[in-house]
């Protein structure tokens, strides 16, 4: 298509032109833009060089716009599709560990989600490095085992388990169901979900992974 007047790459607002997609009944050029929050969309040449379109128009009804801002490891790079049963924004971030998540807009900038989860596993770790009595039996192969070799916390329900599950929990604060598993003073799983099947599923996994027996969940 032949153009009299080249925008691409231009930033117009929250928009970059990226090509001319065709002509409008009025005949102005109409350009194809991507918006910060991710979203494409086509705008003619006259409402972005006057300023009246300087966005999508999803992103801009965001209350509190979240794009390209730092929260601790996570940074935000666009708006998700999904929201919250409380209607809260949801954004794509990712972590400083290379992982690509979903966080809770409103959880971002209250400091409550501040990681993808690698986070609360390294301090899961020093925590336990941290405690005297652990360090004590760490190198003992028969400390917290049963006859089998298994760790005693890997294949009993604890008593402040709630889930009827070993190994997994709620995570109130997080509102997501966490998957655990200690084997040799190491933390081998450490993950979170959204569903209670994808923690057990998890814990599965591990137990086939590193236990010998078959621990049934």
């Amino acid at each position: 298509m032949k153009i009299r007047i080249d925008i691409t790459n231009k930033r117009f607002g929250k928009l970059v032109a990226k090509y001319p997609s065709g002509k409008a009944k009025n005949g102005n050029t109409i350009w194809h833009c991507v918006c910060d929050c991710g979203n494409e969309t086509d705008v003619e040449l006259q409402h972005l060089k006057v300023g009246s379109t300087k966005s999508c128009g999803s992103c801009s009804r965001v209350r509190y716009d979240l794009t390209g801002q730092q929260f601790s490891r996570l940074k935000v790079l666009r708006v998700a599709s999904k929201k919250s049963a409380a209607g809260n924004t949801f954004w794509v971030c990712e972590c400083t560990c290379g992982n690509i998540i979903e966080a809770d807009g409103y959880r971002l900038r209250r400091g409550s989600v501040r990681s993808c989860g690698c986070l609360r596993k390294e301090k899961a770790a020093y925590q336990i490095r941290a405690n005297q009595a652990t360090l004590a039996r760490m190198g003992n192969i028969d400390a917290l085992k049963d006859v089998n070799g298994n760790p005693i916390q890997s294949i009993k329900i604890g008593a402040r388990n709630t889930s009827g599950v070993i190994g997994v929990s709620f995570d109130n604060h997080a509102q997501r169901w966490l998957a655990r598993m200690m084997v040799k003073g190491s933390l081998v799983l450490n993950s979170s979900f959204a569903d209670f099947e994808d923690a057990v599923q998890a814990r599965k996994e591990a137990e086939k992974k590193y236990l010998n027996s078959k621990a049934s969940v």
